[in-house]
């Protein structure tokens, strides 16, 4: 693999942890204030750069099958960690 795609990759990988940890602490954060307006305004916001991250990543000219399973890992490792550090059991 070339350099520039392994440096893309990582990247990606970045982008995504920064989006796994923001939505997590918003989680966290509207489960603590029990706030639902927060919490909106959080997963829209959220939702925003997840879509201009996907813009970015298409400028960059990584491949839709690369971004679509690189979303999907992030859509199972989010909700999944967020059922087991935020349910009420």
């Amino acid at each position: 693999m070339e350099k520039e795609k392994k440096t893309n990759y990582l990247l990606m990988g970045i982008g995504n942890l920064g989006n796994l940890l923001i939505g997590l602490a918003a989680m966290r954060l509207t489960s603590l204030l029990d706030d639902s307006t927060g919490y909106g305004l959080a997963f829209a916001g959220f939702l925003l750069v997840i879509i201009y991250q996907d813009y970015l990543e298409k400028k960059v000219g990584i491949q839709n099958r690369e971004r679509y399973i690189s979303r999907g890992i992030l859509v199972i490792v989010f909700t999944v960690l967020a059922f087991v550090l935020y349910s009420p059991i």
